[in-house]
């Protein structure tokens, strides 16, 4: 069969007139511009076809299976303690957030000085079956706290963390997926498990050309005094408690954050 690589990264070379190409591998990041990890997810994220992406981070190599802005997993790792390959030969699920949030970890480290990141874009390899998706390149960002796209902490994010006084309970969603917790969130586990996506969906229905950031508090509280609020902006979500007393701040803060 016919490696299509060079021709791939030929192409490729043509068609981004400002993309710079080191022995054939088109470069991601050099002394830290843009961040390594992000920008390796905003290569993840721009990869729809199945493909094998091949990250060289200062001479450590990942082979990923990406496909469908996804990640699926880690092919294998060269150029680092055998202990590293816990991470490979698996796809990335859902129901095991715990191994990306892990692999996450992994990389932060490896990319936090590195000087150079690069990629070639190689025809895919099997890993798990057709059925498993992967993750989302933008439940990544979430999951792996990195800058998103040079932006710093995603709007969500930031409102949450600039409201903890106020905010005791949360739960942090990208994409579908819980990427944060704070306090006991498990109070908060009924609503986002059965009454969120029949709110949102409700939601849409009444109000179906009303795409922006949205914050609603709900009616009856947490039992303990506080009161209960849904937030939205873009693919991210999040169920809270708050301070009654604090709301004026909660909502200004907010307005000020996801607008």
């Amino acid at each position: 069969m016919t490696d299509h690589s060079l021709l791939v990264t030929r192409l490729m070379a043509l068609a981004a007139d400002d993309s710079v190409f080191v022995g054939g591998a088109r470069v991601l990041s050099r002394a830290g511009l843009p961040a390594p990890l992000t920008a390796m997810i905003m290569e993840i994220d721009s990869t729809v076809l199945e493909r094998t992406l091949v990250f060289d981070i200062d001479g450590i190599v990942l082979r990923m299976a990406v496909a469908g802005r996804r990640l699926r997993g880690v092919i294998d790792i060269a150029g680092i303690p055998p202990s590293a390959t816990a991470l490979t030969g698996r796809v990335l699920a859902q129901d095991d957030i715990a191994t990306t949030t892990t692999l996450g970890a992994f990389l932060a480290d490896v990319c936090k000085d590195a000087q150079q990141v690069t990629v070639r874009s190689h025809p895919a390899e099997p890993l798990g079956t057709p059925s498993e998706a992967g993750i989302p390149a933008a439940s990544l960002v979430g999951l792996w706290q990195v800058v998103d796209h040079g932006t710093g902490q995603s709007r969500m994010a930031r409102f949450l963390a600039g409201n903890t006084a106020a905010i005791p309970d949360f739960i942090h969603a990208t994409a579908g997926l819980i990427t944060g917790t704070q306090g006991d969130s498990t109070k908060l586990d009924p609503i986002w498990r059965d009454q969120f996506m029949a709110f949102r969906k409700r939601q849409q229905a009444i109000f179906a050309h009303q795409d922006g950031p949205l914050l609603v508090c709900l009616d009856g509280g947490s039992g303990d005094g506080h009161g209960v609020a849904i937030a939205m902006t873009g693919d991210e979500a999040s169920v809270f408690t708050y301070d009654h007393a604090a709301i004026s701040a909660i909502l200004a803060s907010w307005h000020r954050i996801a607008h």
